[in-house]
């Protein structure tokens, strides 16, 4: 039986979905070092070497078809047939790429001698291919259900964590780690493959129109392998230019900004079906409130967040490094100040782009930024290493932004910008308090980890307060909404 659909509330998805990203940072963070303890530099480097070549097959079985089904399956949900249809013409292409992507993996382990000592492992860590497209996690999303996403996900990594501690106890257990790693992938296939018959019953089909899906997917697919050549190339020149040391004081400031940028992204990630949704039934005026209501809430949260590093980035960097890392404060500076272009550029182009079908648009500010990345990494690492990757990065999301923003044809249609702008100035402010408790408490506290925790939590405190006091409208909204919750209780 098919599930008549309920309108979910964005707010509370926001919430599950970063729940959902905060698990997935949390619990990597947990298992990896003992991995690495227990399997040593040898056997969790096995596992990495395989990971990574699993990576570029798993990249063309996707095929861009998480994104594509989101926005076109979210304006079909109300017609139940439409969506069946378009569901299985999906999943078919999904099904047809990845058997094309595994017989270039086993052409690719029968013909390169390098891959030979790695075949077992590269086929276990290949499973995720499969359970990836039989799992068929964008239903979910197509219908908001992301109360099962991160249930399911606070389930699976509790199960994972419990058997690493059970097989992973030796250097040779590289293998059962592998399979580990690819464990939750299997569950969500599994438990997934039932529970979405409540919305799609999913099936093979002969006839229909592949021209019409292939063109947007192969744009997205290309956008994502920008993307990826984009993301990883500031690490690989930097360990080409310079070496060990330079990548492993920017990888641990790459950690702390992405784990920054995943948990702000997890917010506008659950608008972007019900954006879709919008623009499928032409209703232009509530695709702009709630867009509108994208930036105000990201800018109250992101600009503070970002100070907050600015200021915190020396005793972040001394946290999970120690103090030779400490000294090296200004590339989490950097990175921070490009995490505001990074969630606002995200904006631009998951919900305004994505959504009105202009993904054309991501995929040359992509290309444009990577080749720009590229090219003054060539001039800024070998004379300022880390720092010049970073700067390099910043450089990079301000032209997407800037780019993107620029592009969109009459956005007044779409987002109301004195509403955003207004937003901006009042967290700006607020984000002056900040720095001056920050400046306070740095210089009469000792201990880093003390010092840490007081900043935070008065710099919390204090800019709540201080968009209270100027009646900030998304504070008097929420307010608003916690007072009907409660009400009704």
């Amino acid at each position: 039986m098919i599930k008549i659909r309920r309108t979910k509330n964005i707010g509370i998805n926001a919430i599950l979905n970063v729940l959902n990203q905060g698990l997935r940072i949390v619990f990597p963070l947990i298992t990896y070092p003992y991995a690495v303890r227990v399997l040593g530099a040898d056997g969790i480097g096995k596992v990495n070497f395989s990971n990574s070549i699993v990576s570029y097959f798993s990249l063309f079985a996707m095929l861009g078809v998480s994104t594509y089904a989101v926005r076109e399956g979210a304006k079909r949900r109300e017609d139940i047939e439409s969506l069946q249809k378009f569901s299985n013409e999906v999943f078919t292409i999904n099904v047809i790429t990845t058997v094309i992507s595994y017989i270039c993996l086993l052409i690719a382990l029968l013909c390169i001698p390098k891959l030979f000592d790695y075949r077992l492992l590269i086929l276990l860590q290949s499973l995720s291919i499969g359970f990836t497209t039989l799992g068929i996690d964008w239903i979910n999303t197509i219908h908001e259900d992301f109360f099962i996403i991160t249930l399911r996900s606070i389930l699976t990594n509790f199960l994972t964590l419990v058997l690493l501690f059970i097989f992973v106890r030796t250097p040779d257990d590289y293998y059962y780690y592998a399979l580990l790693t690819v464990l939750s992938n299997g569950v969500i296939c599994i438990s997934n493959w039932f529970y979405c018959r409540r919305y799609v019953r999913f099936r093979l089909t002969r006839k229909f129109k592949f021209r019409s899906h292939i063109q947007p997917l192969l744009v997205l697919f290309a956008n994502t392998v920008a993307i990826s050549i984009y993301v990883n190339l500031d690490i690989t020149m930097l360990g080409w230019f310079k070496g060990d040391y330079e990548v492993g004081i920017y990888s641990v400031a790459v950690k702390v900004y992405g784990i920054i940028k995943s948990l702000l992204a997890a917010i506008y990630v659950v608008a972007i079906p019900r954006l879709s949704s919008y623009i499928g039934v032409n209703n232009k005026e509530e695709y702009k409130t709630t867009n509108t209501k994208l930036w105000c809430y990201l800018a109250v949260i992101l600009i503070p967040s970002s100070v907050g590093l600015i200021c915190l980035s020396s005793d972040i960097m001394r946290f999970f490094g120690g103090m030779d890392f400490a000294k090296n404060g200004l590339v989490l500076q950097i990175l921070s100040t490009a995490l505001v272009f990074a969630i606002f550029g995200g904006l631009v182009t998951s919900c305004l782009n994505v959504t009105l079908g202009r993904e054309k648009e991501n995929l040359l500010a992509t290309i444009i930024a990577a080749c720009l990345n590229c090219g003054l990494n060539i001039f800024m690492i070998p004379r300022l290493a880390q720092n010049g990757a970073a700067i390099t990065t910043l450089i990079a999301e301000a032209f997407v932004f800037i780019f993107c923003i620029v592009r969109v044809p009459n956005i007044s249609e779409f987002l109301d910008k004195n509403v955003i702008i207004k937003e901006v100035i009042n967290s700006i402010l607020g984000s002056i308090i900040i720095v001056i408790l920050s400046c306070f408490l740095g210089g009469v506290i000792r201990n880093y980890i003390v010092r840490i925790i007081l900043i935070i939590v008065s710099s919390v405190l204090g800019y709540l307060l201080f968009m209270v006091l100027i009646k900030d409208n998304c504070f008097i909204e929420f307010k608003s909404i916690l007072i009907k919750k409660f009400s009704k209780k």
